[in-house]
């Protein structure tokens, strides 16, 4: 079979075409070279053992990093199959096979409930959960919300609304919702119409609440009501089709996919805040071209056509203090027994009046011409349109592509145009737009492209990334979205065996990221979860290998401080050339007794004892430090001493009278020596009334003056004596 490659953009372009050339289409340029700037390959692979060509075998798989295990839903045997991934080795592929399967359906069934389908299932660490969403074999009547622990047996079970198909818990383990599609399974003439609608679990409290869309004031105007009806009919046309939560678990997101909206729910209160419609991709604009035609040719070209996104999977990121959402914008149509919202081309072409005003790519003579040229080829006759949104364009379902908005005011921020067809053609031009029952060369052209069926993201060394699998061709695409505004193409890994029309991965319904920190291997992990083969592959991301944190060290584990006192510790991260995180979080168990900030300084605030902890952000590492807080001490009031200047006169001997003085100096001599002697005596001196021994340093000194002045009077009494002497030998001889 001859295949032509070619990308249309504009009625200006030069003719390009690549491959074989039996066709010459107008307008068209070569297609763009992507490469890949990040290695994945494919390292592990489990097997049901079943496939089915409708879907619906491996589905939703989530991880554990609790155990290195993996839960993936059954739906062929209506189980959860639990996969050990702890021996996984890096770049060495291996045949995993299950440790086990969960029958929900035996634990479930009973006379008040008929298990139906089991639909979504959601893990949480911070509470060893397991959230299983599971709906009644009636499609009118309410579905459950089982919680599981990590052997799969029953703790909690809530009622949910009308077929849950999702189900998510938040962060803090505090909250688990479903969305509840509510679909209309046997038409609208014959059957019930339920309706769509949120439950919203408190696990604290146990109690489970329903959030409906009635309240019409919150719902633009411009959202997608199906079969012409109005905002009236919201609360019974709104279908939830997937949730993704804040970091927070405050906000809830809910993609709303047949009627291309987006609403916002406050978690807390249970109140819907908004319900917004996404707008339309205009593929008549360079960069968002398709292949929209059955002719046997890969034909990206720019059309009068307007995709509505209608995505399935989303997901919610913050970055740089901005929430986003992403989108993966596969598109679905309604067929349910008589209500029905597509029909090809060829059957309603005449009554479309194209608006050339909506096509911002085209001049309003471009656009007309390039439309009677779609109705008369008879390439596009098989083209999927949307019978419900109105005349003045053609309007097909999804984007074939993912999304990033502004989480706020819905307004794109990027959208992978026409990359994933362009990238698919390049990689794959063989197998372009097959489907992933067949092996159709371009069958899914006319109808929805790859299906970007789910997104999800991880950040990989110090870089976001996006992962979106691709139902029908199957393969996984990967994006650095660090910068969200500006969005780049990173990798495209299809591990599927084209040689029969299913063998390999076929048609990726569930993705999960595996971090380096929670990875068996330490490098990146994506888990891809294939419906049609009932396959799960393990890809890993060729990064450099994570090296984990061992411990922390403190410089100090047991202080003690006084009141007022601060205390700085000092942590060390081993080993110190770890590549995750080394942000640290500080907590004190008593900030009543000791408060300590970001930083590892420590404050005494009251008597008492405390522990001050640190640990990683991802709380994988801690080290605890204890702190005793004391009073602080009442300082004694000082004991005047006396000093040598102010001696108390009677501790001093009184001077010698003149009776004294009148005696030898031999007398005064041996005085000295006695006083001497006595005053030599270990430095025994008097105490003062607080009992203390004096001094040295002022014993010294007390001592030095006494014998000083003793010295003077003595020698003064001696010159006295001799003087007095000389006055009478002096009367004796005049």
């Amino acid at each position: 079979m001859k295949k032509t490659f070619v990308k249309t953009i504009s009625a200006l372009s030069v003719t390009c075409i690549l491959g074989f050339s039996h066709f010459m289409a107008p307008y068209s340029v070569s297609a763009a070279t992507f490469s890949d700037t990040i290695d994945v390959k494919k390292i592990a692979s489990y097997s049901t053992g079943l496939t089915d060509k409708d879907g619906g075998v491996a589905e939703i798989v989530k991880y554990n990093p609790d155990n290195q295990k993996f839960y993936v839903i059954n739906g062929k045997l209506q189980t959860i199959d639990i996969v050990d991934l702890s021996s996984l080795k890096t770049n060495t592929h291996q045949d995993l096979s299950k440790e086990k399967s969960i029958n929900i359906a035996e634990l479930l069934n009973s006379n008040s409930f008929q298990y139906g389908d089991l639909t979504s299932i959601d893990i949480n660490t911070e509470n060893q959960i397991i959230a299983a969403a599971v709906q009644d074999v009636d499609y009118t009547k309410n579905g459950r919300i089982v919680i599981l622990d990590y052997d799969g047996n029953i703790l909690h079970t809530f009622e949910a609304g009308v077929q849950p198909d999702n189900v998510v818990i938040s962060k803090d383990g505090n909250h688990i919702l479903s969305a509840n599609e509510a679909e209309p399974r046997m038409g609208l003439e014959n059957g019930a119409d339920p309706e769509g609608s949120v439950t919203i679990v408190n696990y604290e409290t146990k109690q489970a609440k329903t959030v409906l869309f009635d309240n019409t004031s919150v719902i633009d105007s411009d959202v997608h009501i199906r079969n012409n009806g109005s905002l009236a009919d919201a609360v019974h046309d709104l279908e939830p089709e997937y949730i993704s939560l804040t970091e927070d678990g405050k906000t809830a997101f809910v993609s709303l996919q047949e009627n291309n909206a987006i609403a916002k729910i406050n978690v807390e209160t249970g109140k819907v805040i908004s319900v917004k419609s996404l707008g339309f991709k205009d593929h008549s604009l360079p960069g968002n071209g398709l292949d929209a035609a059955r002719n046997d040719k890969i034909e990206i070209e720019s059309l009068p056509i307007l995709g509505v996104y209608m995505p399935d999977s989303i997901d919610v990121i913050e970055k740089d203090g901005m929430t986003y959402l992403l989108t993966a914008n596969e598109g679905d149509a309604t067929e349910w027994e008589e209500f029905v919202n597509v029909k090809d081309f060829k059957k309603i072409k005449d009554s479309i009046q194209l608006d050339p005003s909506l096509f911002k790519g085209f001049t309003q003579q471009e656009a007309e011409a390039t439309f009677e040229r779609m109705k008369s080829s008879g390439d596009y006759d098989k083209l999927e349109v949307l019978t419900d949104r109105g005349n003045d364009a053609i309007y097909t379902l999804g984007g074939r592509s993912f999304s990033i908005w502004n989480a706020d005011t819905m307004e794109l921020v990027f959208d992978s145009g026409s990359e994933f067809e362009e990238i698919t053609a390049e990689r794959y031009p063989d197998y372009f737009n097959w489907s992933n029952d067949d092996d159709v060369f371009e069958k899914r052209s006319a109808k929805k492209g790859p299906e970007p069926e789910d997104v999800k993201v991880g950040m990989i060394g110090n870089e976001l990334y996006a992962f979106i699998g691709l139902e029908r061709i199957s393969g996984v695409m990967t994006y650095n979205i660090t910068n969200p505004s500006n969005a780049t193409f990173a990798n495209y890994t299809n591990t599927r065996d084209f040689s029969q029309t299913i063998s390999g991965d076929v048609a990726p319904e569930g993705l999960a990221f595996i971090q380096a920190e929670n990875s068996p291997t330490n490098k990146p992990l994506l888990l891809v979860g294939n419906e049609v083969s009932g396959t799960v592959a393990v890809n890993e991301y060729q990064v450099n290998p994570l090296i984990p944190i061992e411990s922390i060290e403190l410089n100090q584990t047991s202080i003690s401080i006084e009141i007022g006192q601060t205390f700085q510790f000092e942590a060390s991260i081993l080993p110190e050339n770890t590549t995750v995180s080394t942000e640290l979080i500080w907590t004190s168990t008593n900030p009543d007794v000791a408060t300590v900030n970001e930083k590892g300084l420590v404050t005494g605030i009251a008597e008492g004892s405390a522990s001050i902890i640190v640990e990683t952000k991802d709380s994988k590492n801690r080290m605890v430090a204890n702190i005793t807080v004391r009073e602080k001490p009442v300082e004694e009031e000082e004991t005047p001493v006396n000093t040598p200047d102010k001696e108390d006169p009677e501790d001093v001997p009184a001077d010698s009278t003149d009776e004294d003085n009148e005696n030898s100096g031999e007398d005064t001599a041996d005085q000295i020596d006695d006083f001497l002697e006595n005053n030599d005596t270990n430095n025994n001196h008097p105490k003062p009334e607080t009992g203390k021994p004096l001094p040295n340093t002022a014993t010294a000194h007390y001592s030095l003056l006494l014998y000083g002045s003793l010295l003077i009077l003595l020698g003064g009494g001696s010159y006295f004596l001799v003087y007095r002497h000389q006055q009478k030998k002096d009367r004796l001889f005049s």
